[in-house]
């Protein structure tokens, strides 16, 4: 995948990220009932951001997780 796709990638990725903490105010503020939908834009962030990392990146996030859950 081009460089550029993936900085749009990561750049879509983390706005959505952005748009879900203030989903999740919102909903912990006022009792909105919004959670399905917070889930789904998490995951398509999640989704996008996979794929703007290059492999190297991906490995160590991977590393690092499993490192914290051995403790």
């Amino acid at each position: 995948m081009r460089d550029d796709l993936k900085g749009l990638c990561l750049f879509l990725g983390m706005l959505s990220l952005g748009y879900v903490a203030l989903l999740l105010a919102v909903a912990i503020f006022t009792g909105a009932k919004i959670y399905k939908g917070i889930f789904l834009i998490g995951l398509i962030a999640a989704s996008l951001i996979t794929l703007g990392l290059n492999k190297q990146v991906k490995n160590r996030i991977i590393d690092f997780t499993k490192s914290l859950a051995v403790r």
